[in-house]
């Protein structure tokens, strides 16, 4: 028999509300001793019903709601008690210690989610999908947790599977039957294995979005000095972040600031005016700046529709246009030298600032790198593309040697997705996974 677990399910410290959660066999019975309520007791209590009545934490006690899940309709999958107190450290702690003190047993960190996993509630990523989603730092992260809590990479996993399985049975029916199926079994195997080599790369490839998601994307402003990135800076962040003067050579280092664009973080630099620097601080700033743009994710070419395009200008696009980059003809209420650009802004003012946020998501492809599920653990992506190396060197041994080779890699695959959703894996992974959760979780 498992022990009943128990655990506060909300931060400690004053709250409108704060949660105690058991798990286990003896969860009502024990909840029973110290909850009160018309119609609640531990024969009584209707599933899946919150009762208001009075919890005993022994010297005193709590106006509170209760509520019972029915194993096995539950998050763990056992018998589940919820007690909703008044929130405080006080009230919890000393309700916490009755529980303890009647047979309940202080959860592990990630216990509840750990027994969700073990009863079969939820598979392995799924349940890295809750840890993603609690730790989540942007509304792309939040997005892309919530798909993986909600089995969205699980169900593409599921179909690889199926498919290395349905490859697999045909294998083994050739072997038992080679005179009888090779020919006709053949293009069936070539066929699973293609298609589970098109998801395996699918799913490998989005997973190179994780950086996105988890750093955010590097966006750089560059161009000559005093051409309003400052400027174009602060209408981006909505924010006076930049020193504005109509000194040249104001920005003499890297300013990093950052704001949130289809829920993707951007970290927005803003960089020297890049010229022959007149003393050896600037210098050192346009270096820095030279850096900055090599490794952006998109530039912001800034120019000055203000004064004429020199030839100065038009060298430092030439080093910039080999990177993705956007051309911004800054000063478009001054305008009075056109020239070249993908879009006219009026930083001081903001006028067209929209239009060009717009312009950055399009050219970031965010919309289009978020759209689907993004594995985001160094585990998951290892065992996609080693599952990918097994199905590509299946696929190009096929015509080369004997289909009992052919199965080992076949079986092979299946055991990498398997221990990805937890199928197949040893018990110090599942440990070191729920490990990182948090109590109560």
């Amino acid at each position: 028999m498992k022990d009943t677990i128990v655990a506060p399910a909300t931060a400690a410290g004053t709250a409108a509300v704060g949660i105690i959660r058991l798990s286990g066999e003896n969860a009502l019975p024990i909840a029973a001793k110290v909850f009160s309520a018309k119609g609640w007791s531990a024969r009584e209590a209707e599933p899946y019903k919150m009762y208001l009545g009075k919890a005993d934490a022994g010297k005193f006690a709590d106006k509170a709601f209760c509520m019972y899940c029915k194993a096995p309709k539950s998050y763990t999958g056992e018998d589940v008690v919820e007690f909703h107190l008044h929130g405080g450290k006080v009230i919890t702690e000393g309700l916490m210690r009755r529980l303890v003190a009647l047979g309940a047993r202080p959860a592990l960190p990630g216990e509840f989610t750990k027994r969700a996993y073990l009863n079969g509630k939820l598979d392995l990523a799924e349940a890295e999908g809750i840890e993603d989603m609690i730790f989540a730092g942007s509304e792309a992260e939040a997005m892309q947790a919530y798909r993986m809590m909600g089995g969205e990479v699980s169900k593409g996993i599921e179909r690889v599977k199926k498919l290395l399985l349905e490859a697999a049975a045909n294998i083994d029916a050739v072997l038992d039957y080679p005179e009888e199926l090779t020919e006709d079994n053949a293009p069936l195997i070539r066929a699973a294995l293609t298609r589970a080599k098109e998801e395996l790369d699918g799913l490998y490839e989005g997973s190179k979005n994780r950086r996105l998601l988890k750093e955010g994307a590097s966006l750089v402003l560059a161009g000559l000095t005093n051409v309003g990135k400052s400027s174009l800076m602060n209408a981006l962040l909505k924010d006076d972040r930049a020193i504005v003067t109509d000194i040249a050579g104001t920005t003499r280092d890297v300013l990093r600031e950052s704001f949130e664009l289809e829920g993707v973080t951007v970290n927005v630099s803003d960089t020297a005016g890049i010229r022959e620097g007149n003393d050896e601080v600037e210098r050192i700033g346009i270096s820095r700046a030279e850096r900055a743009i090599e490794g952006a994710d998109l530039v912001l070419f800034v120019t000055d529709l203000s004064v004429p395009e020199s030839e100065e200008e038009r060298a430092l696009y030439a080093k910039i246009k080999h990177k993705k980059h956007i051309r911004v003809a800054n000063k478009g209420d001054e305008a009075r030298y056109p020239r070249e650009c993908d879009i006219v802004t009026e930083a001081k003012t903001g006028g067209n600032i929209d239009a060009l946020t717009a312009l950055i998501s399009e050219k970031l492809e965010l919309k289009k790198r978020l759209e689907t599920p993004i594995l985001t653990r160094e585990r998951q992506i290892y065992a996609v593309k080693a599952a990918a190396e097994h199905v590509r060197a299946a696929l190009e041994t096929m015509d080369a040697t004997g289909l009992d080779c052919l199965a080992v890699d076949v079986k092979a695959a299946w055991a990498e997705l398997a221990a990805l959703t937890g199928e197949d894996v040893a018990e110090s992974v599942v440990d070191e996974i729920f490990s990182r959760f948090c109590v109560g979780k």
